[in-house]
């Protein structure tokens, strides 16, 4: 049996761009009432587009092709001086992969994560009905990467589709109480970690944009390659910028 067709839409009207000043965005994404396969997922996947809950999406805005899709090439990688640190920090944590359904544990730590790093942001205040829309909500690839210290205690979630090549980090969320550990940074570590036991090639961290203070840090973990809208091509970052 064939795959459904899928049907892709483009919002009507732009809206102002949440990175670069002065810019107006746009994305393309799937039919929201479809269902498409795993092997849809995938190519989708592999064409940049990303996923938010149910919804499929891939940045299509006007006069300009900023947010490109990222991923660090597993085999390749060689963790930094403070890479290496992160890691030594958190040696008393330990990773365990769990189904994405709502937990009052979860929801608790998420709530706790959006009100002390993010107040200023769209997704404060935090909700119940957000964070399920959000993180529980998809199409069956995702589940959770979990944190938990030698107590047993949740401090830090990864919420992560698992495609036929890699790991897909779509959004992070910790103990904001606990900043020496860099739990942040230890996350993706984590997902590399997972990648090269799973013997999985790619560990993708989203969209990553040039001039973007907040999507910095994913040209820390290297190599990285982005999707330039036709082809995966290796990040160069010229220091002299």
């Amino acid at each position: 049996m064939s795959d459904a067709e899928i049907l892709f839409y483009r919002h009507i009207h732009n809206s102002e761009c949440g990175y670069l000043p002065n810019l107006e965005s746009n994305s393309i994404f799937i039919d929201p009432e479809s269902e498409p396969s795993k092997d849809q997922l995938n190519l989708l996947h592999l064409q940049g587009f990303r996923r938010s809950g149910k919804l499929v999406y891939r940045p299509h805005c006007p006069n300009c092709n900023a947010c490109q899709s990222s991923r660090i090439v597993i085999p390749e990688f060689r963790a930094s001086k403070n890479q290496k640190k992160a890691m030594r920090r958190n040696q008393d944590i330990s990773l365990h992969w769990a189904e994405a359904v709502f937990t009052n544990e979860h929801y608790q730590l998420y709530q706790r994560y959006i009100s002390k790093r993010h107040r200023d942001g769209e997704m404060f205040p935090p909700s119940e009905e957000q964070y399920r829309g959000f993180l529980i909500e998809g199409h069956g690839t995702h589940k959770f990467l979990e944190l938990r210290d030698i107590e047993g205690e949740l401090i830090g979630c990864c919420v992560v589709d698992v495609f036929y090549d890699g790991l897909s980090a779509i959004y992070s969320y910790f103990n904001p109480d606990q900043p020496r550990r860099s739990l942040g940074r230890f996350i993706v570590l984590a997902l590399i970690s997972q990648c090269q036991q799973m013997g999985l090639p790619y560990t993708y961290l989203g969209y990553w944009i040039k001039n973007a203070s907040k999507m910095s840090y994913k040209a820390d973990y290297q190599p990285l390659e982005v999707f330039d809208g036709e082809f995966w091509r290796k990040l160069v970052i010229n220091q002299a910028e």
